[in-house]
């Protein structure tokens, strides 16, 4: 699970620079903690469904856009 996590980061990342912003607009918009999502990115915490949600939503995007395929 901790590539999971490393790669819904490196996913959520690619969608924020897509977006053109900053950590700190994310944090504003996501109502998350900046140092949170800095964390997330860097897949070294497991995120939430509902801040995940919080995460889509301040990015303007689906959350299956975010989740990286699974390899089963």
């Amino acid at each position: 699970m901790d590539d999971f996590a490393k790669k819904l980061g490196k996913n959520i990342k690619m969608m924020r620079v897509y977006k053109d912003q900053s950590q700190a607009e994310l944090s504003f918009k996501s109502g998350l903690d900046q140092s949170y999502l800095s964390r997330v990115e860097n897949g070294t915490v497991n995120v939430t469904v509902v801040k995940l949600c919080q995460i889509a939503k301040a990015l303007e995007c689906k959350v299956d856009a975010l989740i990286p395929e699974i390899d089963v």
